[in-house]
């Protein structure tokens, strides 16, 4: 494909009229698309046909996309739950014939029994070209060398990567999760280039290259994709990956529901591109999701598929906290920004004594206080009348009273509330490259609530 030239010799863009396009052109071919969806999902799917007809809204109500937001219900994982237990193994949206399923993933099943997804060939090789897309605005190339540190399980996460890697022509390195030492051995043996992991994992990785004598800032790596939690988005997060590894470190990420992945950063790294025309993002009141927020406000963000055949989520509601921007990006591309990547989930928001805490917001803190190691726990327990917050975080050096002074002078400045923290040894807390789960609520009236 032609088109403009970057300065390390391939093209800018993988698809430059798609990707530059007028937000106002774009937007009627994301009109088009849904008013698609609603009538497939409506004639074809009954999970959707009984949620509409409960809420008494047709497809031919939207005629344009802020009809879409304001007259569309919204779906939420504990309805798909509902459905795949009263209609296993898929739920009634599987909208497909299973003889065109070609693929079952599913979500990591942390916290109950996972939602199975059906995927079609087509859907499959559509998640591939869309994430190719993002790679590529992220500096992934033909020459890289890219190693696959997610799971690659049933989990769905990674998976997309690998696809995007391979249809731009990069070597593919699938190492999988876990076995720390085996991972390094592989990145030097073969010279990867790119890392694809979750955050905690990959800090993981610079503490043990750094416990066997290597320096990873002189590894061979340049360029990391980092996901399945919001470490990717955090400032002090993203600079330990960058300085202890020496590469760029890319944000991508939405949930597992809605694949392929849509968020992600490109080359200049401020905040992902939310790449609408494949799903179609909104952000809404969290409290009132027919309402949307004004460009730039905080909001909870919607999700729907725009080209999914099998189990296509229209108006899927994750939960998820983020802001949106249209303001211009020195890429060139057209689509909107989320400059704080995915803040957090709102039911893992903390609500300590009127402060509102996220425990990425806690991540970041304790990331930017020098001296404290890559683990940490958020505790909270209610001794008496009032709920309390502290922390535990690894340390090099666990018994300096001077370093706990500044993590805690640093918690304070941060959220206006004494956050008394516990310095452990380097090695406390479990490894995983998994999504890290560090909130441990003991409040017994609100166990479970926040965290």
């Amino acid at each position: 494909m032609a088109g403009t030239i970057g300065a390390d010799g391939y093209r800018r863009f993988w698809d430059e009229e798609r990707e530059t396009l007028a937000p106002e052109a774009r937007r009627r071919v994301i009109l088009e698309r849904i008013r698609h969806q609603l009538d497939y999902a409506y004639h074809r799917i009954p999970f959707y046909r009984e949620l509409y007809d409960r809420r008494g809204f047709r497809p031919e109500q939207v005629r344009r996309l802020e009809d879409f937001t304001e007259k569309v219900p919204v779906v939420t994982k504990a309805m798909l739950r509902e459905s795949q237990e009263a209609h296993p193994p898929f739920g009634n949206y599987l909208g497909v014939d299973f003889a065109e399923v070609m693929r079952i993933q599913g979500t990591s099943g942390t916290t109950g029994q996972p939602t199975l997804f059906a995927i079609t060939r087509d859907d499959w090789e559509h998640v591939s070209q869309a994430q190719a897309m993002q790679v590529w605005a992220a500096g992934m190339r033909p020459h890289d060398i890219v190693q696959m540190s997610f799971p690659l399980s049933l989990f769905v996460g990674g998976w997309g990567l690998l696809g995007a890697a391979e249809t731009i022509g990069a070597k593919v390195l699938p190492v999988g999760g876990g076995e720390s030492d085996r991972q390094l051995l592989l990145m030097k043996r073969v010279g990867a280039s790119v890392i694809c992991a979750t955050p905690s994992f990959t800090l993981h990785l610079l503490e043990r290259a750094r416990a066997l004598g290597e320096d990873p800032a002189a590894s061979s790596l340049r360029l990391g994709f980092f996901g399945g939690e919001p470490g990717g988005g955090v400032p002090a997060v993203k600079r330990r990956l960058e300085q202890g590894w020496g590469l760029k470190a890319i944000d991508f990420g939405n949930v597992a529901e809605v694949h392929p992945c849509t968020n992600m950063e490109c080359e200049h790294r401020t905040g992902m591109h939310t790449y609408l025309d494949i799903d179609y993002t909104e952000v809404v009141r969290a409290d009132a999701p027919n309402e949307a927020v004004p460009m730039g406000s905080k909001g909870a963000v919607v999700y729907t598929q725009l080209w999914r055949r099998a189990q296509p989520m229209i108006r899927y509601f994750p939960g998820d906290e983020t802001l949106m921007t249209d303001e211009p990006c020195a890429c060139g591309r057209t689509y909107p920004r989320l400059p704080h990547g995915i803040i957090g989930r709102l039911d893992d928001l903390l609500v300590v004594r009127g402060v509102k805490i996220f425990p990425s917001a806690v991540e970041d803190v304790l990331r930017g206080v020098p001296g404290t190691g890559t683990e940490f726990r958020i505790h909270l327990e209610r001794p008496a009348e009032l709920d309390e917050i502290s922390v535990e975080v690894e340390a090099g050096e666990p018994g300096n009273p001077a370093l706990q002074a500044e993590v805690e002078a640093a918690l304070r400045a941060a959220f206006g509330i004494r956050v008394p923290a516990r310095l452990v040894p380097e090695q406390t807390f479990d490894r995983t490259a998994f999504k890290a789960r560090r909130v441990i609520d003991r409040r017994p009236a609100l166990s479970g609530a926040a965290a």
